[in-house]
């Protein structure tokens, strides 16, 4: 172990439910018990990996650092780069090199600018992995490693010396087993007799892989998460007998949660019938030139529709397609100008997604959310994904809150469950705190904007600010949408999003 000084180690179980937690994760459980643990602690919209981690790695939500989606166009790009896919290192590379990926420093970047490191040893895929340091090439000391893809370890030096232990990883199965223990195997044979670094980030990819596959209740599932829970006691107990004293902060995290999927519907298809030429973003990726299309359509849950002629009337027309279709939620469109406070998008009846924080010049000319029941946690989607799987991207509240608990030296030492909101912003803002990256006259800008969890420091701000609810809804003619945001300390979080009245669809309702 390292001489004595704050250090994180944070440990992040992939779309874990805190609703699940109790049942199959004892240890789990019992830290949390024992740790700061936040009852209303939210993930950003859209509720996708690939947005969430840039958030959690950054401090900013998907308005300022730029990843709107898990997949995406970017109608800025030639047709052979513009599908952004967030599980793909090359697709990673060929974005960044088309003038910068993540649009603000990361919590990677600004450790290594202040000359501390940040280790990433992740079982998602190796895109999600690059997304979590994705310049961990440029710091002396830092690591990027997907356990399941070692081609892809940064820097050179690193991966030459994993590989040369373990080879090039273990292949993706589910339930991940063996990924969930290859990262705690490289945290104890590796990364500890070496010396730890400033933030180290385990990311375990259950029970996010196993929900897609089998459902959140499952008993594949069950045991994803009984695997994961027996990696992370094995840190825990290093943790107790020996990081505690000595410095370690210990975190766990989840980035999202999940809804069930519960009925298929093709928005492509009933589309083209209703006269658009539409274009997946695969379709383009593969060699359709978009010239060859009306709209350019990327997701099957929450979705992006590009069109290639964004005029007010082509615009206007699809709003009123979609409105008529009983399978779709929520529309959001691009804000009016780019200091627009109002709730209405460009696109009259939709809601402004600067409402949920996701509004940037890469997003859709409309975004959809496709039906879904806050009461039930049940969704609508495309054909990816079977039925009684688990999905998120949208405004659930099952997809919206996520696990967040602390402990160590760092925090006050009378552990409580807050009640107060808080987001991935917030929490990236708080470690970077914590370790002096935004004191420094030379930090790194611009600076988050987020709030520090005060409510946990060993010196709270003694506030004693309200929460305050909101509902927002917008409408337009009988298709009506509504937002709950709270207000907390000047910040605002979205709670849940969805459209308004009786559900139509007879698969969302309870006990169907």
């Amino acid at each position: 172990m390292n001489e004595k000084k704050t250090r994180f180690v944070i440990v992040g179980f992939d779309g874990l439910r805190p609703d699940s937690v109790k049942k199959d994760m004892p240890a789990l459980a019992g830290f949390i018990s024992r740790s700061h643990r936040w009852k209303n602690y939210l993930a950003t919209f859209p509720t996708e990996t690939y947005v969430n981690h840039p958030s959690i790695f950054s401090g900013f939500r998907p308005n300022r650092h730029g990843i709107i989606a898990n997949a995406y166009y970017d109608r800025s790009l030639p047709d052979a780069q513009s599908f952004f896919v967030g599980s793909s290192v090359q697709s990673i590379l060929t974005h960044e090199s088309a003038g910068g990926l993540i649009e603000v420093p990361t919590l990677g970047d600004r450790l290594g600018h202040a000359g501390k490191t940040l280790r990433v040893i992740c079982a998602n895929s190796s895109g999600s992995t690059r997304l979590q340091h994705i310049h961990a090439d440029r710091f002396d000391g830092h690591l990027n490693c997907c356990v399941h893809d070692m081609d892809h370890i940064l820097p050179a030096s690193e991966r030459e010396a994993l590989q040369s232990r373990w080879g090039k990883g273990v292949e993706l199965k589910f339930p991940d087993f063996e990924g969930t223990n290859l990262i705690a195997d490289i945290f104890f044979e590796y990364e500890l007799p070496r010396g730890l670094g400033d933030v180290t980030i385990l990311w375990i990819g259950e029970p996010d892989h196993s929900s897609h596959e089998f459902g959140i209740h499952a008993e594949q599932t069950c045991q994803a998460r009984k695997a994961a829970d027996a990696a992370f006691k094995r840190v825990l107990d290093w943790w107790n007998r020996e990081g505690k004293d000595n410095g370690v902060q210990l975190v766990v995290m989840s980035d999202h949660g999940h809804g069930t999927v519960a009925m298929h519907y093709d928005l492509k298809a009933k589309l083209c019938e209703e006269g658009w030429k539409v274009l997946t973003g695969r379709e383009i990726a593969a060699g359709r030139p978009s010239e060859d299309c009306d709209i350019v359509m990327v997701g099957d849950y929450t979705l992006g529709l590009w069109l290639r002629q964004p005029t007010q009337e082509n615009l206007t027309r699809l709003r009123d397609c979609l409105m008529q279709i009983d399978e779709v939620g929520m529309l959001f469109s691009q804000p009016k100008n780019k200091d627009s406070t109002e709730i209405e998008g460009n696109v009259p009846g939709t809601f402004s997604e600067a409402v949920v924080f996701s509004e940037n010049s890469r997003g859709p000319d409309i975004r959809v959310t496709m039906r879904n029941n806050p009461s039930t946690g049940k969704l609508v989607m495309g054909h990816s994904l079977e039925i009684g799987t688990g999905n998120h991207g949208g405004l659930l509240p099952q997809e919206i809150h996520s696990l967040l608990a602390v402990n160590g030296s760092a925090f006050n030492s009378n552990p409580a469950e807050h009640t107060e909101p808080a987001g991935h912003d917030d929490f990236a803002f708080t470690v970077m705190n914590v370790l002096g990256l935004l004191q420094d006259t030379n930090a790194l800008e611009p600076l988050p904007q987020a709030r520090l969890l005060s409510e946990a420091l060993t010196s709270p701000s003694g506030q004693d600010d309200r929460v305050e609810e909101e509902t927002i809804t917008i409408r337009e003619g009988f298709f009506e949408q509504y937002i709950r945001r709270v207000h907390y300390q000047n910040h605002c979080y979205v709670i849940e999003g969805a459209r308004a009245g009786d559900c139509t669809i007879y698969a969302l309702k309870e006990g169907n």
